[in-house]
C-alpha cells in the first residue's frame, strides 16, 4: 500500500509543466492528501544542460512520508508509516498539443509497521525500479486532459490517473473538472473519482484541489481531499 501512495505523488509533476515553457528549466512541486491515510510530497524536475522544460532531458527527484491502516484479515488492526524518495531520469516533449514526460529511476521506501505484521513483506526498507509516463493534451484552447501511469516493477504496484476539464478563466488559468484513478498491487486495490479545481495564485505558480470518493479492496469506501502545488524556475 505504501508504494502506490508515493506513485500517487508522483502525479504531480504531470499536472506542473506547460507546452509554453521554452524559458524555464525545472519545476517545483508538492502537496498532501487526507482519507484512508495520509500522505504529504515535495520534489524538483530539473532539465539537463542543455535542455529546458518540456523539451529533452531532465532529472526528478521526490521525497514522500505518510501513514495508513489496515486490518490484516484476523481482527488485528495494523497502523504504518512510511517515508519514500524517488529518483528517476526524465525525457521530455511537447508542443501546442501538450506535453508528455517518460521515466524511469530507482525507488526505496522505509515502512514501520505497528503491531509487527510478519505477512507484509514491505515492513522495512525496499528498493525497486519506478517507470512512469505523464503528461497533458489540450484538446482546444479550453480543454485538456492531464495523464499518469506509473508502475513498479519489482512490487507491481501501480497507479493509472487522468483529469478532464475546461478552462474557466484563461488570465489566470482556472480549470474545473473531473478526475479519476485505480491504484493497487499484487494485494490491495483502490479506485477513486472527485472534481477539482486549479488556478495560477502568482507568477509561473499554480494550485490544485480535488476532492472525491476512494473505494479501498476490504474497507468501506470513504472520502478524500488532496491539494498539489507547482511552480517554474
Amino acid at each position: 500500500m505504501k508504494l502506490t501512495k508515493l506513485l500517487a505523488a508522483m502525479s504531480l509533476s504531470s499536472v506542473s509543466a506547460t507546452a509554453n515553457a521554452q524559458d524555464y528549466h525545472g519545476v517545483g512541486y508538492a502537496g498532501g492528501s487526507l482519507g484512508q491515510g495520509t500522505n504529504g510530497y515535495a520534489g524538483l524536475v530539473v532539465a539537463v544542460p542543455g535542455a529546458r522544460l518540456g523539451h529533452g532531458l531532465a532529472v526528478r527527484g521526490t521525497l514522500i512520508g505518510g501513514n495508513y491502516r489496515y486490518d490484516t484479515g484476523t481482527g488485528v488492526r495494523i497502523h504504518g508509516k512510511y517515508i519514500g524518495g524517488e529518483a528517476a531520469l526524465v525525457y521530455q516533449f511537447s508542443g501546442d498539443w501538450g506535453w508528455s514526460n517518460i521515466s524511469a529511476g530507482p525507488r526505496l521506501t522505509h515502512t514501520s509497521l505497528s503491531p509487527n505484521d510478519p505477512d507484509n513483506k514491505r515492513d522495512g526498507s525496499r528498493w525497486d525500479v519506478g517507470t512512469q509516463i505523464d503528461g497533458a493534451f489540450n484538446f482546444d484552447p479550453k480543454w485538456r486532459l492531464t495523464y499518469l501511469g506509473s508502475v513498479g516493477i519489482r512490487d507491481g504496484a501501480y497507479l493509472v490517473k487522468a483529469d478532464v476539464g475546461p478552462f474557466i478563466d484563461s488570465k489566470s488559468q482556472t480549470r474545473i473538472g473531473v478526475e479519476g484513478s485505480l491504484q493497487g498491487d499484487p494485494k490491495y486495490k483502490a479506485r477513486g473519482a472527485g472534481v477539482f479545481v486549479g488556478t495560477q495564485f502568482q507568477k509561473d505558480a499554480q494550485i490544485q484541489l480535488s476532492a472525491g470518493i476512494r473505494d479501498q479492496s476490504a474497507r468501506k469506501a470513504g472520502a478524500y481531499g488532496a491539494i498539489a502545488t507547482s511552480f517554474l524556475f
